[in-house]
């Protein structure tokens, strides 16, 4: 299986790409929704890091960071020593 990530600007397109998804059987994991940059006070900047938070796709992904990192680092002899 993999997985492919799509930016789209155009609404229409959008459409027609989760149309053909849908018909080709595929499944479509996430849509992010779309977050303003700059925050007006704290607040709003905190709600904002909440709506990220709930999505929660890293710690889907890598439940354990460091076992995670063990695995993805790799020890070797470094040169000369």
């Amino acid at each position: 299986m993999e997985t492919i990530t799509l930016k789209i600007t155009n609404a229409a397109d959008k459409e027609v790409i989760l149309l053909l998804a849908q018909r080709l059987k595929m499944q479509v994991l996430t849509e992010v929704p779309k977050v303003k940059r700059v925050a007006k006070n704290s607040n709003e900047a905190l709600t904002h890091l909440e709506n990220i938070a709930k999505l929660g796709t890293l710690k889907k992904k890598i439940p354990d960071p460091v076992k995670w990192q063990r695995e993805l680092r790799k020890d070797r002899k470094l040169p000369g020593r």
